[in-house]
């Protein structure tokens, strides 16, 4: 089930996102029309994300809106509008990074 705890951890999970991707805060902010302000303030948690930018931040970046609230990130597939550089990580990677950062954040 969801709660207000799902929804604070967005913006870290996008910035977590981004960085696996090598996309800069600016290049995000730019592909979904927010200036990089904005970009910083959803990832700080200073701002709430509406579902209309979730869902194309998820579009993006090929994942579910759930890999983004839950942070069990799917990384297979292609993104749109080349979100994605070729040299990302893989699926693999990812999930031993989120693993070593729940690890590291349950201690």
């Amino acid at each position: 089930m969801y709660d207000e705890k799902s929804l604070q951890g967005i913006g870290t999970k996008i910035k977590l996102l981004r960085t696996l991707r090598r996309v800069s805060q600016q290049q995000l902010a730019k592909q979904l029309g927010i200036s990089q302000t904005h970009m910083s303030n959803i990832e700080g948690g200073r701002v709430s994300v509406n579902l209309r930018l979730l869902m194309r931040i998820a579009n993006l970046f090929a994942c579910r809106l759930d890999d983004i609230i839950s942070g069990d990130f799917n990384t297979e597939g292609e993104a749109a509008a080349g979100a994605v550089p070729e040299e990302g990580y893989s699926a693999d990677e990812v999930r031993l990074l989120l693993k070593m950062l729940q690890l590291a954040k349950s201690k």
